[in-house]
């Protein structure tokens, strides 16, 4: 039996509120293996939902950023996936761009409830497959229906924007730069923009619970090749990543499509711009 979608939120905003609490302190932070940033928060708050979510389904698995991999999961039917801090650069650059997000996977299936939080913001959306997706008041969220003019508002990434994957890519509307693809993701689907690509790969934490988030308020997720996502995944990681409305999809592959191309041309010359 699944666990109640409401106690998936409250340990969301129990984790948003240590978040907050952590942040009147000094902010520890290092770059792990990949180079990528990791703070005593994000840390923090992967032990509390480890401790907080277990417990609400002993036998599923469990894939986090912050935890290291276990591959008896590809075994089990049920795994949640959490990312503690989704957007740690926005996290520790202090722009209220970062999440903690949250989801309960079925492997054969896909994520069957979701729910991301933002601290800085106090905003909070989580879906139930098959019940639609709300906001912290409860309100449904739903996709934007049409492109007036044919003008894309599309969410980019501020490390692609960094190392110029949309330059020079054609495109009639706005690039915004914000941080964590589940905060970008998750205005998607309350219709804020029309979508988001990146041809950087991306993970299965990053994604799940914004996945279900999407399908729910009428939106499309895909892999920049247009591929469907999987998730409990060997290797849990997508390539590249595209999520719009419905009416936006096909030209938010398309535009994905120019900055992966842009983003091979880069890898010919520095082979270091490959790093997402």
């Amino acid at each position: 039996m699944l666990p109640q979608l409401a106690d998936v939120e409250a340990v969301c905003d129990a984790a948003c509120a240590l978040v907050r609490e952590l942040l009147t302190q000094p902010l520890d932070s290092r770059n792990k293996a990949d180079q990528s940033p990791v703070t005593a928060i994000d840390l923090a708050i992967d032990a509390f939902l480890h401790q907080k979510l277990r417990p609400l389904m002993p036998s599923a698995g469990w894939l986090s950023e912050e935890t290291a991999d276990q591959p008896d999961r590809l075994d089990n039917p049920w795994l949640w996936v959490v990312d503690p801090i989704d957007g740690t650069r926005s996290l520790i650059a202090g722009k209220p761009e970062f999440c903690v997000s949250i989801a309960l996977v079925n492997s054969g299936i896909g994520p069957m409830l979701g729910v991301i939080g933002n601290p800085s913001t106090a905003e909070r959306w989580s879906a139930e497959r098959g019940h639609g997706a709300r906001n912290q008041l409860g309100q449904l969220l739903r996709v934007r229906e049409a492109i007036p003019n044919d003008y894309i508002d599309l969410l980019v990434s501020r490390s692609d924007a960094r190392l110029g994957l949309w330059d020079d890519v054609a495109g009639n509307g706005a690039f915004r730069r914000v941080g964590s693809l589940a905060y970008k993701m998750a205005l998607v689907a309350a219709g804020q923009c029309d979508g988001h690509a990146t041809p950087t790969p991306r993970s299965e934490w990053d994604a799940a619970a914004g996945d279900l988030l999407i399908s729910e308020a009428g939106g499309m997720t895909a892999d920049a090749h247009g591929r469907p996502l999987r998730f409990n995944q060997p290797r849990p990681q997508f390539d590249g990543f595209v999520v719009a409305s419905r009416a936006a999809f096909p030209t938010v592959l398309e535009l994905a499509r120019s900055a992966s191309r842009r983003w091979q041309q880069l890898a010919q010359v520095a082979p270091g711009a490959r790093r997402p």
